[in-house]
């Protein structure tokens, strides 16, 4: 379960720490199981690494092992989807291609979710992760960079 609580710490952090400027209406949140997150967003259940995603104008699915009011990573999830909700939402019209525009924003929500990440960690006397990496080894495109670093 997602808190209202949660939902208006992580909408204000947004707000406070990224280029949005108000604060959008909540959206619906869908608790997954294992098979139904592979199910819906992965080819394969076998790897299915996926814990959460954002659909336009339907909401946000999260796996339900997500413990996201108490596990600061799993709350870094949340507040990542939520960056994509506020991008999706904001008005803007940005003339690039689908692929282009997904990759920018995938970065940009990663990059906030390390943000905050460090945020809170400064704030519990420097203790918990201070990035995606340290939170289950990361996103894909996180996982990219580290294989294209070892080559």
């Amino acid at each position: 379960m997602i808190s209202k609580t949660l939902l208006a710490f992580l909408s204000s952090w947004i707000i406070e720490n990224t280029e949005f400027e108000k604060i959008l209406e909540d959206p619906k949140f869908f608790k997954l199981s294992k098979k139904e997150m592979s199910d819906k967003a992965c080819f394969s259940s076998k790897n299915c690494r996926v814990k959460a995603y954002y659909v336009k104008d339907n909401g946000i699915y999260y796996i339900d092992q997500l413990d996201p009011e108490n596990n600061i990573c799993d709350k870094s999830i949340i507040l990542h989807e939520l960056v994509h909700h506020y991008q999706k939402n904001d008005g803007r019209v940005i003339d690039l291609d689908e692929h282009t525009l997904w990759t920018l924003q995938e970065r940009q929500a990663i990059y906030y979710q390390n943000l905050f990440l460090i945020s809170q960690k400064r704030k519990n006397d420097n203790k918990g992760p201070e990035n995606v990496l340290e939170c289950e080894g990361g996103s894909y495109l996180d996982l990219q960079y580290k294989y294209n670093k070892e080559k």
